[in-house]
Order: structure tokens, then sequence, then C-alpha cells
């Protein structure tokens, strides 16, 4: 299985970087990008692992870490990631 990032998920991953540059500090990125790296590595072994979403069932929300979600999709060999959620900077989630 590939991995392909949507460019809406990649500038989500450079905002959650900024963000946690701003407001807390280099050890919580490398602690985030860690987080992801082992999501990708889970994922391509395991597509199936996070659940699907009930009102979209085509999506799936992997929970990284109590501050970020990945929504991802599978289609065929490549695992689509959509969107990254940061729960500190998205309130209203």
């Amino acid at each position: 299985m590939q991995i392909s990032w949507s460019l809406e998920a990649v500038n989500k991953v450079q905002s959650i970087r900024k963000y946690l540059l701003e407001e807390w500090s280099e050890d919580e990125v490398n602690s985030f990008l860690m987080k992801l790296m082992n999501f990708e590595k889970r994922v391509v072994r395991h597509p199936k692992l996070y659940p699907a979403s009930l009102k979209y069932p085509s999506l799936r929300k992997a929970v990284i870490s109590k501050h970020q979600s990945v929504i991802y999709g599978i289609d065929r060999e490549i695992i689509r990631i959509y969107t990254i959620l940061d729960h500190r900077q998205n309130k209203t989630l």
C-alpha cells in the first residue's frame, strides 16, 4: 500500500507545526511528527485498523493523540489522507 497526502492535509501539517512552535515547543513538534510517522507505518500494514465513519463509510478517523486525528480513505492500494484535525485549534469540532 502507498500513502497519498492531499494538499489540504499537507497544509494542515504545516499549520499544526507552526501552531506548536508558537504556542508550545520544538519537542511538541517532534512528538507530533513522530506520531504521524507511526500512524503511517500502522495504517500501511493495517488499513482498516481505524473505524469507518457512520455518516461517510468511505472515510476513517485515526486518533493519533488526544490532540490530533487523521481523516483518510482507502482507494484500492492507496491510502488517501484527506485532512488532519488539531483539537486544540478546532474547539468547535
